[in-house]
């Protein structure tokens, strides 16, 4: 009887120590999502014409809380750039692709790489470079391969001259209601690429990646 009890004893103590884990990990989950903040809105949506994803930012919706940027004029860069603002590369995708300006004419889905409106630059102390383009089979689908990457990869914008490396730290699919949540340290200088869900027309994927180095 007594072996029994102290048996008894052991798997409550037990189940007490799971439960308090559990409880303390919910903390920290918790404490890790209240850094985020609802910064953008954005539609991803299917052509239904010719079947290719069409990436068009709608409804842009800057956080409050976020000062106004204003662009100063950019400096001349230590190498030719060809117009552009900065070159995305992700060597693990063999991705090499430059983006314009936000009031470049050039900035556009249906063209390039879109560099969002709320977006800061990479210079900017934890900023957020917000990239979105399509990931479907047309030729501007820069993003299509995006769901090969997994958390740990390394994506590079060359930028005045200088190579920021970011590597991916959460990768998370939001639905495609016209908005996209992005969750991310705002204590930490972000990049955060978008494209819609490949085999899945109803959802958006979110890659969000801190800043590594500057060289």
């Amino acid at each position: 009887m007594s072996k029994l009890s102290n048996r008894t004893i052991v798997i409550i103590g037990f189940i007490i120590i799971i439960a308090g884990l559990l409880l303390v990990s919910g903390d920290y989950l918790k404490s890790k999502k209240d850094k985020a903040y609802r910064e953008v809105s954005v539609s991803l949506y299917v052509d239904s014409e010719n079947g290719t994803q069409d990436n068009t930012p709608q409804n842009i919706d800057e956080d409050p809380t976020e000062p106004e940027q204003t662009e100063p004029e950019p400096e001349q860069p230590s190498k030719d750039y060809h117009g552009y603002l900065g070159i995305l590369t992700i060597d693990k995708l063999n991705l090499t692709q430059g983006f314009y300006d936000k009031n470049n004419s050039n900035n556009n889905v249906s063209k390039n790489i879109t560099f969002l409106e709320p977006s800061n630059y990479p210079d900017e102390q934890n900023g957020n470079v917000i990239l979105v383009s399509h990931s479907g089979t047309s030729r501007i689908a820069y993003f299509k391969n995006l769901y090969k990457l997994n958390v740990g990869d390394t994506a590079k914008i060359d930028y005045k001259g200088k190579i920021y490396t970011y590597k991916i730290d959460d990768i998370y699919k939001e639905n495609k209601d016209g908005n996209v949540t992005i969750y991310r340290d705002t204590n930490r200088s972000t990049l955060t690429m978008i494209t819609c869900t490949k085999n899945d027309n109803t959802k958006q994927t979110v890659y969000i990646a801190y800043l590594e180095s500057v060289n």
